[in-house]
């Protein structure tokens, strides 16, 4: 019997990207989840995930919501209260980016950036927090803009207050029994870091990319499915002793990557190769 029997957990963007691959290794590993994300019931992202999920896809309930949405918040409380199977889980994930300076951010941006990322996440735990069961745990999903300076004023704003959040929230919900973490993904190979936007274009985004892998020292992208790894951890009781901690999943990235650029500049990495 797996530990996830018989536990739900609610994963917030789990229709696609990192989100659809944690919804995924919850699903295989017995849980009941609930993806919470903008994208309707019936799109694409939902038919993928459902016919990945395969014979588990009985245990997947869709909600569509906003996460900025104290209103929304409240019906997926109300869903998860309905049902019989206790809340062992939340997993603050859904995010999105903007790569603009200070100065050319406009303050809608800038609310929207914050009001996804940030307060969403706040949202959700100020909502579900209640639910959840002794032993449970909330990960939220930070980014290594939250552990650096990074080009993108909002973004890196709303992924360094996700830190204070979980530090803040896991000090209150510890004499609960409940655990809360943060994961500092580095590049991780989903749509979103490929795709043109309003602001970038396709070749922006390959330039970025390449950029993310040259200060890499593993030298690859992350599969969401590595990510989602981490957060199977931080969820299950393999990590019942860790509180308030921020995981980097990034291939070595904030730890040594300003010295990974500067040995490749000068070609001294210390006899290691390249």
């Amino acid at each position: 019997m797996s530990h996830w029997d018989g536990k739900a957990v609610v994963v917030t963007g789990g229709a696609r990207g990192q989100g659809a691959a944690e919804s995924l290794a919850l699903l295989r590993a017995g849980a009941r989840v609930y993806a919470v994300d903008v994208h309707p019931d019936g799109s694409d992202h939902w038919d993928k995930l459902r016919a990945e999920s395969g014979p588990h896809s009985s245990r997947l309930e869709t909600i569509l919501a906003d996460v900025a949405s104290a209103t929304d918040w409240a019906r997926v409380a109300d869903r998860v209260a309905d049902a019989a199977v206790p809340l062992y889980g939340l997993v603050n994930n859904a995010g999105i980016t903007l790569r603009k300076t200070v100065t050319e951010t406009s303050l809608h941006e800038w609310d929207r950036v914050l009001n996804v990322n940030l307060t969403g996440a706040f949202l959700g735990t100020r909502t579900l927090s209640p639910l959840l069961v002794r032993g449970g745990a909330i990960v939220n999903i930070s980014s290594t803009a939250g552990l650096t300076g990074y080009f993108g004023a909002a973004y890196t704003a709303g992924k360094w207050g996700l830190r204070g959040l979980t530090k803040a929230s896991a000090l209150e919900l510890a004499p609960r029994g409940i655990r809360v973490n943060c994961i500092c993904p580095g590049l991780v190979e989903t749509p979103m870091i490929h795709a043109a936007n309003s602001v970038h274009s396709t070749e922006d985004a390959r330039v970025f990319h390449a950029g993310n892998l040259a200060a890499t020292p593993l030298g690859r992208g992350g599969d969401p499915t590595e990510l989602a790894a981490a957060v199977m951890f931080l969820l299950g009781p393999d990590s019942s002793f860790v509180n308030a901690a921020d995981l980097p999943v990034d291939g070595g990235m904030v730890g040594g990557g300003i010295y990974w650029r500067i040995g490749q500049a000068t070609g001294n990495l210390g006899g290691v190769e390249p």
